[in-house]
């Protein structure tokens, strides 16, 4: 596209200011936020690489417009490049617009052999793989075609990344069952103080798990029930964004994506040798909420005994 002086636009330091005007709902941040300034991980890209991202926009409008948020890649931008972060698996890749952006940022940072991504889909990542060569990536990046929760791929991503990985982004199947097979793999794979970021936490985004809506139900709940129920029976520290949202515009939101984003950190000092126990872990709140009830308890003991004495 040209400006009326021959100018490429796709140059522009404006950049996606232009999305504003399309209409499919893939664009939806651009239309309500974007219409004013470029976000930084779209500003910090060289012109070759904004050109190939706008292509890839172009080529993907349609049957492949699927991918996640601004808001997501911007917080992914800001604590992969904010912290050196040199190796990152990937769960779920689709038509590739993150792992472009990823293999951009390890790209800028000298980090070559710095994202494994794993996708199921055999077409998806052979069309994602085409786009990381035309991008120049295919030395930062590896596409795999496995499922993610398969235990092989914790030791192949440690051999290509050189170490365990920093980071594990979760954006797949969207499935209950999945997710929690996901988490139980990749979480213990984690170097001390890596961090799991999962899509997708929201009650509004369980629509997403399709075996909710074939099993009735049972086997549903999406990626908000199995990070709910994971913690529940894991002593990690974690913060869920929008995890209560439940649909609606999302005018009144902060983080203004509404499927909402999950980060689980795992312990920056070294795992103890022995089994983590599981069965005797109780997590800070529960502990004060037994606390308290015993203090109540301990409060009305006093005030019968002051009664009949």
């Amino acid at each position: 596209m040209t400006a009326a002086g021959g100018a490429d636009m796709t140059d522009n330091p404006r950049r996606t200011v232009g999305y504003s005007t399309r209409q499919d709902n893939r664009y939806w941040w651009y239309r309500r936020h974007g219409r004013g300034y470029v976000p930084p991980v779209f500003s910090s890209l060289s012109a070759a690489e904004w050109r190939v991202i706008d292509a890839w926009h172009t080529a993907t409008d349609g049957e492949y417009a699927r991918e996640c948020s601004v808001p997501l890649i911007s917080f992914l931008h800001g604590l992969v490049m904010g912290n050196n972060i040199r190796r990152i698996v990937q769960l779920g890749h689709y038509s590739g617009y993150s792992s472009l952006l990823l293999g951009f940022m390890l790209r800028a940072m000298g980090h070559k052999h710095g994202l494994y991504s794993v996708d199921i889909d055999a077409g998806l990542s052979a069309f994602t793989a085409r786009w990381i060569a035309k991008a120049g990536l295919s030395d930062y990046v590896k596409i795999v075609v496995a499922d993610s929760a398969a235990k092989k791929n914790v030791a192949a991503a440690r051999e290509y990344l050189g170490g365990r990985p920093q980071v594990a982004f979760i954006d797949s199947s969207h499935q209950y069952a999945h997710t929690v097979e996901e988490l139980d793999l990749w979480y213990p794979a984690l170097s001390p103080g890596g961090f799991a970021a999962l899509h997708d936490i929201s009650v509004f985004a369980q629509a997403g798990d399709a075996t909710g809506r074939l099993c009735g139900g049972a086997e549903g709940g999406g990626v908000h029930r199995a990070v709910a129920e994971w913690l529940d029976r894991n002593n990690a520290a974690a913060i869920m964004i929008n995890s209560d949202h439940r649909g609606g515009d999302g005018e009144d939101l902060v983080y203004v994506d509404g499927c909402g984003l999950g980060l689980i950190q795992k312990p920056t000092v070294a795992e103890p040798s022995a089994p983590f126990d599981k069965s005797a872990s109780k997590s800070l709140s529960a502990r004060a909420k037994t606390l308290s009830r015993f203090v109540n308890w301990a409060r009305r003991l006093r005030g019968a005994m002051r009664r009949f004495s």
